[in-house]
């Protein structure tokens, strides 16, 4: 039992620390800048959105990995962003006209993301919070 509880010990000394939550997030349109590093994944897009095996064309989507984990607010007043989520450790950042370059020119680097939050919808969106971008710029 004592190497046990000993070795519970060693592992959990050794464990990088978890980040802390940053504030909670309220949805759009409420601005909100997100710092992290910027990647892109090959998915399985339309038709069906889940697999390349049954015929769905492959998608590039572009997520923002968080420093720290946020958590957001629900709205209740006739929207769609209902629902409250914590602990997000990543968003996807939405394809927008005015960022796209950027998105792609900053890939795989540490950025920060200004925009507005949504809740994920049906299809192409991929995690339960989504940024719609305004900004994408490098952090030094």
């Amino acid at each position: 039992m004592l190497l046990h509880a000993s070795f519970v010990i060693l592992i959990a000394a050794g464990a990088p620390p978890r980040p802390v939550a940053d504030s909670c997030y309220h949805y759009r349109p409420a601005p909100v800048s997100l710092t992290g590093h910027l990647v892109q994944r090959r998915l399985p897009g339309p038709p069906h959105y889940d697999s390349f095996a049954r015929g769905d064309r492959p998608v590039v989507v572009d997520f923002l990995i968080l420093d720290a984990p946020i958590c957001t607010i629900g709205d209740y007043k006739d929207s769609p962003n209902s629902d409250a989520f914590q602990g997000q450790d990543t968003i996807q950042v939405r394809r927008a006209e005015s960022t796209w370059r950027d998105v792609r020119r900053l890939t795989g680097r540490r950025v920060v993301v200004t925009g507005t939050l949504s809740e994920w919808a049906l299809g192409p969106d991929r995690t339960p919070v989504v940024i719609d971008p305004r900004e994408v710029r490098l952090l030094p």
